[in-house]
């Protein structure tokens, strides 16, 4: 279940860029795929293991994958070339800061479980 405001579906209260760049903030890798299908998949496989995901469970349109890669990438926290985006640093700084003021105990220890998926996609 997602609702349509402000850039992209949210999931419970948080924007989906918004739970992506708390991903980001443990992943290992500083660039990923750009397949948003993929990655959509990704995020609703992600609702059966993570309550904060669980939102999502209905089904994630790709296109607000893109979109919350896009708002990422405006933002000079990502770079686009090639089939991948690449965390660019201040992306990462801005990630690490955005997940420790956005998110509670409970839901970082989700978004760290969750970057070990994302690191495999």
């Amino acid at each position: 279940m997602t609702t349509p405001s402000g850039p992209g579906p949210q999931s419970m209260r948080f924007a989906l860029h918004e739970v992506l760049s708390g991903m980001l903030a443990s992943t290992e890798r500083d660039s990923f795929t750009d397949d948003a299908p993929r990655l959509a998949t990704m995020f609703e496989g992600l609702a059966a293991e993570y309550p904060l995901f669980a939102p999502l469970a209905a089904g994630v349109d790709p296109e607000a994958v893109a979109q919350a890669l896009a708002t990422l990438e405006a933002k000079g926290f990502l770079e686009h070339a090639d089939g991948a985006y690449v965390l660019t640093e201040a992306g990462r700084a801005h990630c690490v800061t955005s997940k420790r003021t956005l998110f509670n105990q409970g839901a970082r220890a989700e978004l760290e479980g969750a970057a070990r998926i994302f690191d495999t996609v």
